[in-house]
């Protein structure tokens, strides 16, 4: 018996390259433009990555921020897109791991819920709570200062997430958590790249962040990193959702057109026996 395995991009894979790259720079222009203190620049990386496996998301993720720096909209994405690259590496894998199909523990999905709007009330209350100082730069308050001033605002946040990931969003937990582990090595690889190429100033909506963490007396590396650490899990969470939501939605006979969404498709060949 002979098993053969057919692989490799079809048409219909092939163009979601081409879109994903344009959904990765409209929307993070977007959000650059409205100074968002997040990015959401890779949910076409990580639906590429989900659905074409971990190399086309890498190439995905790293043309993406060289094309938006060619383009002349976003001169610095350039300087990211190892960055990118390492986005579209982990969604590969994890679709390849079909972790964006395969049903997690609902308690897990719960807790993913629950970190997710509670991470969203804070970005909120950030955004909301930020004034200028003299010189016309962004002031934010201590996440910590917010927290102690809104205690109910997050209990009910965390609640909400809660009953949302576990009733709703049953399945989601692995898209939810590969989505902060994805975040954690993207603050730490891009930090370097902020802190001394740019100063920690790249004209993203995470820069009054980094101005906080630095007017509380962190140098601009550890300022980066920590603008990283908080923006990143929340921002890559977020988009892995998102793919999550739409990989769902798409009907199976679609789904079949993409490597890491199909099961190896497998054609038996069998030989005549003889026998005396």
């Amino acid at each position: 018996m002979t098993t053969v395995r057919r692989s490799g991009l079809n048409s219909t894979a092939l163009a979601l390259i081409p879109l994903a790259i344009a959904i990765n720079i409209a929307i993070g222009q977007l959000v650059a433009v409205l100074k968002l203190p997040v990015y959401l620049d890779s949910i076409g990386t990580v639906l590429t990555g989900a659905l074409l496996g971990p190399w086309v998301g890498l190439i995905t993720g790293a043309l993406s921020n060289i094309i938006w720096t060619l383009i002349g909209i976003n001169p610095p994405a350039w300087w990211f897109a190892p960055v990118a690259a390492i986005i579209g590496l982990f969604a590969g894998f994890a679709g390849r791991a079909h972790l964006f199909q395969r049903p997690s523990p609902r308690w897990l999905s719960a807790v993913i819920g629950a970190v997710f709007l509670a991470a969203l009330a804070l970005f909120v209350l950030l955004f909301i709570s930020q004034t200028t100082d003299a010189d016309g730069f962004v002031v934010l308050p201590s996440a910590g200062d917010l927290i102690a001033q809104n205690p109910l605002v997050f209990l009910v946040a965390i609640a909400i997430g809660a009953a949302i990931g576990y009733f709703v969003l049953q399945n989601a937990g692995y898209a939810g958590l590969i989505g902060l582990v994805t975040g954690v090595v993207a603050a730490i690889v891009s930090a370097p790249i902020a802190a001394y190429v740019f100063g920690g100033i790249t004209g993203a909506g995470t820069d009054a962040l980094v101005a906080a963490f630095r007017a509380s007396g962190a140098n601009i590396l550890a300022s980066a990193f920590a603008q990283g650490t908080v923006s990143d899990p929340f921002d890559k969470m977020t988009s892995f959702m998102i793919v999550y939501l739409i990989i769902q939605s798409l009907p199976q006979r679609l789904l079949q057109r993409f490597p890491n969404a199909r099961p190896a498709e497998r054609s038996t060949v069998s030989g005549a026996v003889a026998s005396r």
